[in-house]
């Protein structure tokens, strides 16, 4: 099981820095968009890749952030429960964020099929919208096992919420 965990939290990095990477293109495309643009030569396509580049990021980013810690929680409800009842709010909640990504991420890729069916394509350049949208259906099923991680821990008690 450490193994998993471990191949998890690999594959979450590992689509974290091609978030970044992507963020990155799409600052230095931003750049020199508005340069070129004051110029005269905008760039062509420009919004398209800055559209679908910020789809990736905030979808490839999500599962380490999870890793991390970084989301917002709110424990207004859940401050003044007991230990063990806060260990089993918390159970719960994974249950349910388990649930919710899975459903999010079998439903990227029942879209993408269907759009893949369609042949619809980007306006500019011509790109299939499908890779996007399994692109994001892996990032969610990501997201729904770096939760499953998670949910291990709490059972196992290694939480100290």
């Amino acid at each position: 099981m450490k193994r998993f965990m471990a191949g998890i939290v690999g594959v979450d990095k590992a689509l974290y820095a091609l978030a970044g990477c992507i963020l990155a293109c799409m600052i230095l495309v931003t750049f020199c968009d508005v340069i070129l643009r004051n110029f005269g030569y905008p760039i062509t396509g420009s919004m398209e890749f800055i559209q679908y580049g910020g789809a990736l990021v905030f979808g490839f980013s999500i599962p380490y952030g999870t890793v991390l810690g970084a989301q917002v929680i709110v424990d207004i409800m859940t401050e003044k429960l007991s230990p063990g009842k806060k260990r089993v709010m918390s159970i719960v909640t994974r249950c349910v964020g388990m649930l919710l990504f899975l459903f999010i991420a079998y439903n990227f890729f029942t879209y993408g099929m269907a759009v893949r069916l369609t042949g619809e394509r980007t306006a500019s350049f011509k790109i299939p919208y499908y890779p996007f949208a399994y692109a994001l259906s892996l990032s969610f099923l990501l997201q729904s096992f770096t939760v499953f991680c998670d949910f291990i821990r709490t059972v196992k008690g290694a939480d100290d919420e």
